[in-house]
């Protein structure tokens, strides 16, 4: 993939260096804007930014909002550096000249459709497949919120073939410990781990509960299977609640009630890693962050995550989203 953007490095030598990066597009939830050449033209959605229920969002759905209509104001940022003076009547060209321009970087840069980070509220799938299995290995590390097995509002399993060296006669070695994976933060996330010999699953729900089941037996030396197991109650509901369950070699370990899930997408302070936790722990006490090995004690050959499918179809899927989308937030 190509690397975007403009190289300042000629600033480094030479304070006064005339500006390489003449034009930029910006845009975030249908608010945008187009710089260039010292002019900027902005369109903001008639919408209060924090407004997110049903009537407001069926406003913006996409047979009923038409960007072209959002009024536009232009400033000369030459003359008018604290955009006070709008001059958007003054100068129609430009207005248009601008217009065209942020289209066209729009499509260049895949910045269209407008509103496609929430276009699930609408009914359409937030994800372009219908895959369902995810495999990571060891050393995969700071996977991005927003690109991880989709596991909110439905049931799955995330299973790991580990190898345990188990513990030398003297103690030297101290067997298998550690993160097999981790995702986000104790702001929001999850975490397998090992912990004492024995596997763990820890769940935070925004900071506000940890969910942990523990199981009853220690992982067997040499080549073993772990596995989680998340049962939905409400599969396609935000915050379903839902039931834990460990196994060990295919036998259960452990089992235990998750009241709420983060409805939406776990915290961004950290991504997704297998074989450690990076960033904010997932569990923020002394064993996990301080005495847990940083690196996993032992071997991952494997992490995956399978999904059961959503069985919702698309109307479906519309007025849930639309109904319960809200109240989501808001809770």
């Amino acid at each position: 993939m190509p690397m975007h953007g403009v190289s300042f490095l000629s600033t480094f030598d030479d304070a006064n260096s005339p500006s390489r990066h003449t034009q930029q597009y910006f845009e975030i939830l249908g608010n945008r804007a187009m710089y260039k050449d010292g002019w900027i033209a902005c369109w903001r959605p008639d919408r209060i930014p924090w407004k997110l229920d049903p009537p407001t969002l069926a406003r913006f759905a996409p047979d009923k909002w038409n960007p072209d209509n959002d009024k536009c104001e232009l400033y000369n940022l030459e003359e008018d550096f604290s955009q006070a003076d709008d001059v958007a009547d003054k100068y129609p060209d430009k207005v248009r000249e601008l217009t065209a321009l942020f289209w066209a970087e729009a499509e260049k840069y895949q910045v269209l459709p407008l509103f496609g980070e929430i276009a699930f509220v609408w009914g359409f799938p937030k994800y372009p497949t219908d895959q369902t299995k995810f495999t990571y290995y060891n050393g995969t590390e700071n996977i991005a919120p927003g690109v991880i097995p989709p596991i909110n509002k439905r049931s799955y399993s995330i299973s790991a073939d580990l190898d345990n060296p188990g513990r030398s006669a003297l103690g030297l070695r101290p067997g298998i410990a550690g993160v097999i994976v981790a995702e986000g933060s104790f702001l929001g996330g999850f975490s397998l781990y090992v912990e004492e010999g024995r596997l763990k699953h820890t769940y935070s729900f925004l900071g506000l509960k940890l969910d942990t089941i523990t199981s009853r037996n220690q992982l067997p030396k040499g080549k073993v299977n772990v596995r989680y197991e998340f049962t939905a109650d409400n599969p396609g509901e935000f915050a379903t609640s839902g039931t834990s369950r460990l196994f060990i070699n295919g036998k259960q370990e452990a089992e235990g009630k998750i009241e709420h899930t983060v409805p939406l997408r776990f915290t961004a302070y950290a991504g997704m890693d297998i074989g450690t936790d990076n960033g904010l722990p997932v569990v923020p006490k002394l064993g996990y962050a301080k005495l847990l090995s940083k690196s996993f004690k032992g071997t991952i050959e494997k992490v995956e995550f399978d999904l059961s499918p959503q069985k919702v179809g698309a109307e479906g899927l519309q007025r849930m989203y639309l109904g319960r989308f809200a109240s989501a937030v808001r809770n």
